[in-house]
């Protein structure tokens, strides 16, 4: 009698975890993409998503359907129509339909960007086409992504630029080198920051005791006080130095320091929003925020007018994404909102990322899975 009221509750237990590892998704306006059944996932991109089981990884396309099997150790993620998978040791490109694009065996392998990726060959990185074509030989420590038309090189702690025909840019010279950004690109040598155009000669000569990259025709640059403030193309200060720090413009705001706290400046220089411990990039129309609460540590957005939009209220928040955001309760779980700051999808998720592509990518009870959005936000 003992041994059957023991097995009748392991039994009882064992319902109630399947149970609870059961996740129904109830709001308008969403769905989810087949099961959360995953053991690991990726964002999707070019509407595909890796994702894993059994401990090989494949592809479903933006209706769940596992499109490319899961037969993989590792996949990257597709750009420009092509994606690194690896199996065993050996890394090579597939297309969308699955099939071996480009066969290298390569150690490691990287996304595509203007026509060109970074692969290691006997420990060293080269670049090809998307025909698999070597356009150098295997020299260099670290090729990055390319940006209109070039790519930082490093070999031996020195740092320069490589062009889409596989030749240099002049010389390894820099001591640091930054990404090609409207036009200019951050070198640094001499403990002094300046900036080359894209023929690499100096357009900014090296005078800056630190400096961010263009965007929306600003720098941000530090001056020898340990000041930032924003500089245009000719070199000229528009917005002068008055902050502890102060990050690149983005949809035509700037997150600027005080040595204290947060806020946010428009192109003109102007402050258009109050004070906060943490600040972030807009995006969708809608920045991260974080004050001090009476639970502690606090989350919620601003607008573009700079008024906050949606009172901060959440242990954690990821950015807004066609016109939804994840936020986090103070019961660690996670949810969506709107920008009303409506609960639009229940808290109860373990994880749930930004919306890419119009889907996102959640987990519950240790298994991913996908909420796509089927109605405008």
């Amino acid at each position: 009698m003992k041994k059957t009221v023991i097995s009748l509750l392991v039994l009882l237990l064992s319902v109630i975890m399947l149970c609870s590892c059961s996740y129904e998704l109830e709001a308008d306006g969403f769905e989810l993409l087949g099961e959360i059944n995953w053991d690991n996932a990726n964002d999707f991109s070019e509407g595909l998503a890796g994702v894993k089981k059994d401990g090989k990884w494949g592809f479903i396309n933006t209706d769940g359907e596992l499109v490319i099997p899961c037969i993989y150790d590792s996949v990257g993620a597709f750009s420009e129509g092509l994606c690194a998978v690896q199996t065993g040791y050996a890394w090579n490109y597939i297309d969308t339909e699955g099939n071996v694009a480009v066969k290298g065996d390569f150690e490691a392998a990287n996304k595509f960007s203007e026509g060109r990726a970074s692969v290691m060959l006997n420990y060293k990185y080269c670049i090809i086409d998307t025909e698999g074509n070597k356009l150098c030989n295997p020299t260099f420590d670290i090729i990055r992504p390319f940006s209109e038309g070039l790519a930082v090189v490093e070999l031996d702690n020195w740092f320069g630029y490589i062009k889409a025909d596989g030749t240099l840019l002049g010389e390894l010279t820099y001591g640091r080198a930054s990404d090609f950004s409207d036009g200019l690109a951050e070198v640094f040598t001499d403990y002094l920051s300046g900036f080359i155009g894209t023929d690499g000669n100096y357009v900014i000569e090296e005078k800056f005791d630190d400096s961010s990259s263009f965007s929306e025709g600003l720098c941000a640059v530090e001056n020898a006080d340990g000041l930032w403030g924003f500089i245009d193309k000719s070199s000229e200060y528009v917005i002068e130095p008055a902050w502890a720090k102060a990050e690149d413009f983005k949809d035509g705001f700037s997150v600027v320091y005080d040595g204290s706290q947060y806020s946010y400046i428009n192109t003109a220089g102007e402050e258009i929003s109050g004070k906060y411990l943490n600040a972030y990039d807009f995006n969708d129309g809608m920045a991260r925020v974080s004050v001090f609460g009476d639970t502690g540590l606090a989350f919620g957005f601003i607008d573009e007018s700079g008024e906050v939009a949606v009172t901060p209220k959440y242990l954690e928040a990821g950015n807004f994404s066609d016109g939804y955001a994840p936020v986090k309760s103070y019961d660690g779980s996670w949810g969506y909102i709107d920008k009303e700051g409506n609960l639009v999808i229940s808290f109860g998720l373990h994880e749930a990322d930004t919306f890419k592509e119009g889907i996102a990518r959640v987990k519950f009870a240790e298994k991913y899975g996908f909420i796509k959005i089927t109605t405008e936000g």
